[in-house]
């Protein structure tokens, strides 16, 4: 230190420095020092454990050798004994066994055994022997140690084997209180510990310290004929041991010898502890040191960056504001500029004197000429300046400054132009930005084809409106501004538009659709997107509507069209299962009445008046069944042709069907003509405990079916109803069946020329006879085929069976007589049909004409056109066509002359009393007289009596059939008969 007490500049860290490199060099020779001691501690520790291992290893191997020797002595006087004197061997061994037993205190007994275990000499027999001998570790001494065993009296003992040379074993249990003799006492500290143990791993003997037991096996390391030390963790008591294993004696034991690491390193730490106590005393007092002496330089160092950061304080705040300091000198030609203020106009950094005309040489020639007249004026009148102008740095940068300036006194009482020059292009830029977003902004608000408004959040007053909404709402936007938002809303959303001002979001875009109202009254439907803005000091938000009006009207189309059918107008059947299973259901008692109308041949008016009249008439009778659900309840239309009408209340049953009768007996209007409607009607209430609507439904529609069958207007469902169609089910099941195991069979009725009297066709007909038990008339499985969809198979099995049957009729010489066989409707429109009777003609070398095929009207008014394209078909190959039952259906007399057909039946109820009955006699005249004019030939059915044959010969008829010629019969009988 100097005399003045202060610190020498660079003192501290001479002291530091010098400090350090001591204390390093003193630690690092203490650290040298602490780890060689323990690492010859721990080697003298080694050493002991190793020596001890050695020494008892040796000691044990002096004890077995003399066992061995013993042992091998015995052995050889056993041989000579059983070679001498076989009968005294054993008593003589056992002499010698006794007196060696008796002279070595260790061994607890000596016995001669066979191979097997069984004992020559006195002493119990061991069956365990040869497999014990067999598992044993083999060493390259002769001895083998057996598994350690309980002694007769306490302890241990070892069974030690040698083989003779007879290859009897001679067996020795050697006590372990020997191997606990030989290592009580040796010095292994307190921590220390020793064990003897066998080649298995099994404890022989330990010392009183070792925490292990008598018998107890433990994982040896890999010593073979060596000396091993490690560095071992007991997994016992914990304890860190340096362990030597030792097995040099060549027989099958080893001895572990463990010095405690903690017991051995006690010195050591003593010594470290000391010797780290000093090392760290000796930093502790450097670190005081040091702490002083650097105060004492902070104090200073201080003082001086204080004056610097005073000096540099006006430099750092002209950068960071970006702005600089400027003078005029006294010669009024030259500025004295700051770093920063040079810097700014673009000149050399360092400051000092510029000419003033340099200065304006660097702005903008648009702002020179007003900033020299600014600043001569200033000077002229001794006035403040203050300007903002552009300049032009190099490379055509431009940059705006903000310069201020006013008359200020000198050091030397001398008045002098001074001031300050700021950037500011960022704030004139940020400025222009703002300008043109406001520009961009009108022009987006003002030009943006959808409606933009601006309201305030407080008021809900229009603040702004484009020329769009203008445009949409009918409104001026003088009228818009007088106005608030609740003005375009209807009044019952007015609570609704306030609740959603109270949670107002930065930016709205829910996806609800709004309703507004625009002068005129009309509704739009807008959805809105909205943004919170500040708008002239007000909190307001940007509002625009989209008008979604048309969307929402194909939605709500897109809506009813799920629910309703585009035809009629009525619910579908999905629509009103659902709201008739929302009904509330009563405790008890059905909760609603269900009608089920099915109109009856409505489906051939298409076909014979147009698709145009079908749909008039459809949607006339829609109308009026619609007029009847909304005065009970619900109506819905299935296709085709059926109405739903749910009563809501069940007590009127009864009205819901009178009123339905009503209105199916008076004709409906469609395309100016009146058309009558008839239908079957099933009656059902429900929903029974279980069922739903759907079901309910089902039970009303089973009703109809009913009253189809029965040919009523109207049946109530009942349950047995439901047992009848679960008959009919079963039924079907049975037909389909009887299909695949060939119960049915074709009878056959033949049709005679009427002129002659010859057969000229058969009409093959189905009989089915389940199990043989009798015939089921076709009346109940034919319809139940035709619903079920099995009369095609069947269909095509009776054409197959009739093909076959024409070949037993050539083989007669019948060949020239065709069978006609009744084709249903759905076969004839499935397209296929010429097809299969093509390949009957090829396999079954039909000729042409053999096969004929009859139809009834439906099948061909349900679709003229695929009818004719068929029949067209068939006739190329020969096939005649027959209208059978003519007269009984939806006769149209177009089909009759467009058609390809070869006869017309007439039906059996026309035929009944023709020889009796006039209106009989004139309508069967009519359709022999239509049918002649037509070219077609005339079959008769249900021909039984003379006076019926004579009438229709008279008046042309062709052909006929009946009972009155035969009944229908099996081909075979009718061959006989024939």
């Amino acid at each position: 230190m100097g005399e003045d007490g202060r610190v020498p500049l660079g003192s501290a860290r001479t002291v530091r420095v010098v400090g350090l490199a001591l204390g390093l060099a003193l630690t690092a020779g203490l650290l040298v020092a602490i780890l060689y001691d323990r690492s010859a501690r721990l080697d003298a520790a080694r050493r002991q454990s190793t020596t001890l291992a050695t020494g008892t290893d040796r000691l044990l191997g002096y004890e077995l050798r003399n066992l061995e020797r013993a042992l091998t002595g015995i052995a050889a006087d056993g041989e000579t004994y059983f070679r001498t004197t076989p009968g005294q061997a054993a008593a003589l061994l056992s002499d010698t066994v006794a007196g060696v037993v008796f002279r070595h205190p260790e061994l607890e007994s000596v016995v001669l055994f066979d191979p097997a275990g069984k004992a020559l000499s006195v002493g119990d027999s061991d069956p365990e022997l040869p497999l014990w001998i067999a598992g044993a570790p083999r060493t390259r001494q002769p001895l083998i140690f057996g598994p350690l065993r309980r002694g007769l009296h306490e302890g241990w003992t070892v069974p030690i084997a040698l083989r003779t040379d007879s290859g009897n074993w001679l067996v020795a249990r050697l006590r372990t209180s020997e191997f606990q003799r030989m290592i009580d006492g040796l010095d292994i500290g307190r921590e220390g510990s020793v064990v003897v143990l066998d080649r298995r791993g099994v404890v022989l003997a330990r010392s009183s310290v070792a925490r292990v037991y008598v018998g107890r096996r433990v994982p040896l390391p890999d010593v073979s004929g060596g000396t091993l030390t490690r560095h071992i963790v007991s997994e016992l008591d914990g304890v860190q041991r340096l362990t030597s294993f030792s097995a040099n004696s060549g027989y099958p034991v080893l001895v572990a010898v463990g010095i405690g690491m903690r017991e051995a390193l006690a010195p050591w730490i003593v010594y470290a502890t000391t010797a780290t106590a000093l090392i760290a005393l000796y930093w502790l007092g450097l670190w005081f040191l040091v702490r002083r002496m650097a105060g004492a330089e902070a104090t200073r160092e201080a003082m001086l960056e204080e004056i610097g950061a005073q000096a540099d304080w006006l430099r750092q705040a002209q950068l960071a504001a970006r702005s600089g300091v400027w003078r005029i000198e006294a010669d009024e030609g030259h500025v004295r500029a700051s770093e920063q203020a040079a810097a700014l106009f673009g000149f050399a950094p360092g400051g000092g004197t510029i000419p003033i005309e340099r200065f304006f040489e660097r702005m903008h020639p648009e702002d020179r000429p007003r900033v020299e007249q600014e600043f001569a004026q200033a000077r002229q009148l001794r006035q403040p300046f203050a300007s903002e102008y552009r300049i032009v740095l190099p490379g055509d940068r431009i940059r705006w400054i903000s310069a201020r300036g006013a008359l200020a006194t000198d050091g030397r009482n001398q008045e002098r132009m001074t001031g300050t020059i700021v950037d500011i292009t960022e704030r004139r830029e940020a400025l222009a930005r703002i300008q043109r977003a406001e520009t961009q902004f009108r022009e987006l608000f003002e030009r943006n084809p959808l409606p933009f408004w601006v309201f305030d959040v407080e008021t809900l007053r229009f603040l702004a409106v484009n020329e769009a909404a203008v445009q949409t709402y009918g409104y001026t936007r003088a009228q818009f501004l007088t106005m608030s938002i609740l003005d375009i809303r209807p009044d019952e959303d007015v609570e609704s538009v306030r609740a959603s001002m109270q949670d107002v979001k930065p930016y709205e875009h829910d996806g609800r659709v709004w309703i507004h109202l625009t002068r005129d009254g009309r509704r739009l439907f807008v959805r809105i997107h909205s943004s919170g803005i500040e708008f002239a000091g007000r909190s307001a938000r940007l509002v625009l509507a989209e008008d979604v009006s048309e969307r929402v009207a194909y939605e709500r189309d897109l809506a009813w069209r799920a629910t309703h059918d585009a035809t009629t107008g009525l619910l579908n059947l999905q629509a009103l299962v659902a709201q008739l299973d929302a009904l509330p259901r009563p405790a008890t008692g059905p909760a609603y009445a269900i009608a089920y109308v099915r109109l009856r041949d409505l489906e051939l008016v298409a076909p014979t008046l147009g698709r145009s009249a079908s749909e008039a008439i459809l949607r006339a009778a829609a109308e009026r069944f619609g007029d009847v659900g909304q005065e009970f309840g619900l109506a819905a239309y299935l296709p085709a042709e059926t109405f739903v009408i749910a009563a809501t209340d069940p007590g009127r049953r009864d009205a819901l069907l009178a009123r339905l009768a009503m209105e199916t007996s008076t004709p409906v209007r469609g395309e100016g003509d009146l058309h009558p409607i008839e239908a079957w009607i099933g009656i059902a209430v429900g929903p029974r405990e279980g069922d739903d609507a759907e079901q309910t439904i089902g039970n009303a529609a089973l009703a109809a079916l009913q009253a189809r069958r029965e040919g009523v207007p109207s049946v109530r469902f009942d349950a047995a109803m439901a047992a009848r169609a679960a008959e009919r089910l079963a039924l079907a099941a049975r037909l389909r069946l009887a299909l695949e195991r060939g119960e049915f069979e074709l009878h056959f009725q033949p049709i005679r020329d009427i002129g002659d009297g010859r057969i000229v066709s058969l009409e093959a007909l189905i009989r089915w006879s389940p199990d043989n038990a009798g015939y089921v008339p076709p009346s109940q499985f034919i319809p139940l085929c035709e619903e079920s969809g099995l009369i095609v198979p069947l269909g095509e099995w009776a054409l197959a069976e009739a093909a076959r049957c024409h070949g037993l009729l050539a083989e007669r010489g019948r060949g020239e007589v065709a069978i006609a066989v009744n084709v249903s409707a759905v076969q004839f429109l499935s397209e296929t049909l010429p097809q299969s009777l093509r390949a009957l003609r090829e396999t079954h070398a039909l000729p042409r004409g053999a096969l004929q095929i009859e139809l009834t009207e439906s099948a061909v008014l349900r679709s003229p056109e695929s009818a004719r394209t068929t029949m067209n078909e068939l006739r190329e190959q020969g096939v005649c066509i027959s209208i059978d039952d003519f007269g009984t259906g939806f006769s149209s007399m177009a089909y009759l002359k467009d058609l390809p057909l070869d006869f017309l039946k007439v039906d059996r109820t026309f035929v009944a009393g023709v020889d009796s009955e006039e209106r009989n006699a004139a309508i069967c005249r009519a359709l022999i007289e239509l049918g002649h004019g037509l070219g077609l030939k005339i079959i008769a059915e249900g021909v039984e009596s003379a006076e019926q044959l004579d009438w229709l010969r008279k008046h042309g008829c062709d052909q006929a059939q009946g009972y009155y010629f035969g009944a229908p019969g099996p081909l075979a009988d009718l061959l006989r008969a024939w």
